[in-house]
C-alpha cells in the first residue's frame, strides 16, 4: 500500500525543484565560485579608484554611469533616513511621493540597520549580487540545457561575455542609414551581466529575480504545483520593485508557451499565482507613472522612450546573437513549453522595441536579463549544431573556449579602462566639498541652490532638496541650469531668487570665475574654493 507524503515545506519543495532542474549534475560548486570569482575580480577598479587619489581629492565610489549612481544613492539616503516612498530631491517642483525605486530604498533601510555608509552598502550589493546572479543563471540554464557541458559553456558565456560594440568605436562610430552608431554594450549595463554586476547592482537583482522566477515557474506549471508558483511570485516581486514592467514581459512570455502548449488545470493555476503577486505592485506603478506629476516629470526628460539604434544594437548582441541562430531552429523543431517561453521572450522583447505600443515610454527598461535566453540558445546552438559537424577532437574542445575568451575582450576593457582615468573630476571631489557637502547632512534639511556639478551629489550626502541637479530628475534642467548659473554670477539678483524660491542654502564654488556673493553675508561653511551660506 502506498503512503501519502506530508505536504513539503517552501524550503523542501524549493530544494526538490532546484534539484530536478539541475539534473544529475548540479554544478552547483562551480556555479557559486563563479559568482565569487565575478565579485572579486569587478572591485578591481573600485579599489584602484580609492587607492589612486592624490592628496586634496575624494574618490566618489562611482566610474559607470557614475552620474545615475549618484541620483541611486540619494533614493538610499532616504531609505536610511527611514523613508518607504520615493520623493524626488533632484528638483524643487511639488508632487506626492510614491513607492518607486523599492530596491534602493530598501538598500537605504538595511544601511540603518546595519550602521554602514551607504557606498559601503551599494558596493556590498553588487558584490552579493554577483554571486546571487551566477547561481539564478545556473539554475535558469539547467531548466533548458540538458548536457552537462553545454551547461557549463553557458555559464562562463552568461557571467564574462559582452557584445562587440568596441568594434564600432574602434571604426569611428560610423554613421549607418543616417544613424550615429555607437557602443551600447559599452553604455547599457543591462545587456550583460559582467557590466550589471561592475556597474549598478540593480540590473544584476532584477535578473537575478528574472532567473530564480522563470524556473520556479515553469517548474510550478509542469508540476502543477501552487507552493512553487507562490515562490515563483516572490521572485517576480522581487523584480518588480526595482523594474516594474518587466513581470509583464515575463508574465507574457510564459502565458504565449502555456497556450501553445497548454498544462493541466493545476498547472494553469500554479501561473496565476506566481503573476498575480506581483501585480498589485505593478497596476500601482502604472498608475503612479500616469497619474503622479513628480513620476510624469521624469518619464517626460527619460531617454527610455526611444528604442536603441537598430546596427548598434546587433552588434552590442553579435557574439550572444551569432550562436543562438544556430539554437533557434532546435527550438522550432521541438517546441517544447521551454522552447516557446525563450521565442516568445525574445519576439515580445523586439515588438517592445519597434512596434507601436503601451510601453512605448519605457522601451528600454525591458532589456533585463535577456543575455540568459541569449545564452541558452546559443549553448544548445554550438553543442547540438555546430560542435557535431566539426571533425576534430581539439577544435571541439577548443572552439566553446575560444568564444567566450573573445567574447569577454569587451569585459576586459570596461575592467581595465577605469584604472587609467580614476583621477579625472568627475569621478572625484575636492576634500574641501566633500566636507561641505557632509557639513550640509549635519544640517536641517532645506532647498539648496548650486550649479548642478555640486547639485547632483548634495541629496546623496544630506536631506536637501536642490534647484538644479540631475540631467534626468531636475524638471526642466537645462534653464534652470541657465538661471543657476546666471543667480550665483551676479547676472540676477541672489536675494530676491532665494526669497521666491525658498532657498535655504547657497553654495559657491570657484570654478563659476565670479567673487562670492557679497550680499549674502559671511558664509556658514568657508574654505577658500567651497562656500555655503545658511540663510535661516
Amino acid at each position: 500500500m502506498r503512503v501519502l507524503d506530508k505536504p513539503a515545506s517552501p524550503a523542501a519543495s524549493l530544494r526538490e525543484a532546484t534539484s530536478q532542474a539541475s539534473g544529475p549534475e548540479r554544478g552547483w560548486r562551480l556555479a557559486i565560485l563563479v559568482g565569487l570569482a565575478l565579485a572579486v575580480i569587478t572591485a578591481i577598479p573600485y579599489l584602484a579608484g580609492y587607492v589612486s587619489q592624490p592628496r586634496g581629492q575624494v574618490f566618489v565610489g562611482f566610474f559607470y554611469l557614475w552620474d545615475d549612481a549618484t541620483t541611486y544613492l540619494a533614493k538610499m539616503r532616504e531609505g536610511w533616513e527611514g523613508a518607504w516612498a520615493w520623493q524626488n530631491r533632484y528638483t524643487t517642483e511639488s508632487s506626492p511621493t510614491a513607492y518607486l525605486f523599492m530596491f534602493w530604498i530598501l538598500l537605504g533601510h538595511l544601511a540603518a540597520l546595519t550602521h554602514l555608509p551607504l557606498i559601503v552598502v551599494f558596493h556590498l550589493a553588487r558584490a552579493v549580487g554577483a554571486v546571487a546572479l551566477i547561481a539564478g543563471a545556473w539554475l535558469f540554464i539547467c531548466q533548458f540545457v540538458p548536457d552537462r557541458t553545454a551547461r557549463r559553456f553557458a555559464l562562463f558565456f552568461v557571467a564574462f561575455g559582452l557584445g562587440a560594440g568596441l568594434v564600432l568605436w574602434a571604426i569611428g562610430r560610423p554613421v549607418v542609414f543616417g544613424n550615429q552608431t555607437e557602443g551600447l554594450d559599452l553604455r547599457m549595463p543591462e545587456l550583460s551581466a559582467f557590466y550589471s554586476v561592475l556597474a549598478l547592482p540593480h540590473f544584476a537583482w532584477s535578473a537575478v529575480f528574472a532567473a530564480f522566477g522563470v524556473a520556479l515557474t515553469l517548474k510550478a506549471i509542469e508540476r502543477g504545483s501552487p507552493l512553487l508558483g507562490a515562490l515563483a511570485g516572490l521572485a517576480w516581486l522581487g523584480q518588480a520593485s526595482i523594474h516594474p514592467q518587466m513581470p509583464i514581459l515575463m508574465g507574457g512570455a510564459t502565458a504565449a508557451a502555456l497556450l501553445l502548449r497548454p498544462a493541466r488545470p493545476r498547472g494553469w493555476l500554479a501561473f496565476a499565482i506566481a503573476f498575480a503577486i506581483p501585480a498589485p505592485y505593478v497596476l500601482y506603478s502604472y498608475l503612479a507613472f500616469v497619474g503622479n506629476p513628480q513620476v510624469e516629470r521624469w518619464t517626460f526628460h527619460s531617454k527610455n522612450a526611444v528604442a536603441p539604434e537598430t546596427i548598434s544594437l546587433l552588434f552590442a548582441l553579435a557574439p550572444q546573437l551569432l550562436l543562438a541562430a544556430f539554437g533557434i531552429p532546435g527550438a522550432l523543431r521541438r517546441r517544447t513549453r521551454e522552447d516557446l517561453f525563450l521565442l516568445a521572450w525574445i519576439v515580445l522583447l523586439a515588438a517592445i522595441l519597434w512596434l507601436p505600443n503601451p510601453a512605448g515610454d519605457l522601451r528600454r527598461r525591458f532589456f533585463d536579463a535577456i543575455y540568459l535566453p541569449l545564452a541558452v540558445l546559443a549553448a544548445r546552438g554550438v553543442y547540438e549544431a555546430i560542435l557535431p559537424r566539426i571533425r576534430s577532437a581539439r577544435a571541439r574542445a577548443l572552439l566553446p573556449f575560444s568564444y567566450v575568451a573573445f567574447s569577454a575582450v569587451g569585459s576586459i576593457f570596461l575592467l581595465l579602462a577605469p584604472v587609467f582615468v580614476a583621477s579625472q573630476p568627475q569621478y572625484t571631489i575636492s576634500t574641501a566639498e566633500y566636507d561641505g557637502l557632509n557639513w550640509l547632512g549635519a544640517q536641517p534639511a532645506g532647498r539648496v541652490l548650486c550649479m548642478p556639478g555640486v547639485g547632483l551629489y548634495v541629496p546623496a550626502y544630506s536631506s536637501d532638496t536642490v534647484y538644479v541637479g540631475h540631467y534626468d530628475e531636475t524638471f526642466d534642467y537645462v534653464n534652470k541650469t541657465q538661471t543657476a548659473l546666471d543667480v550665483l554670477t551676479g547676472k540676477r539678483d541672489i536675494q530676491q531668487f532665494v526669497s521666491d524660491n525658498g532657498i535655504r542654502y547657497v553654495v559657491w564654488t570657484v570654478d563659476l570665475g565670479t567673487p562670492p556673493p557679497e550680499a549674502l553675508g559671511p558664509p556658514a561653511y568657508d574654505s577658500p574654493n567651497f562656500k555655503i551660506w545658511r540663510l535661516y
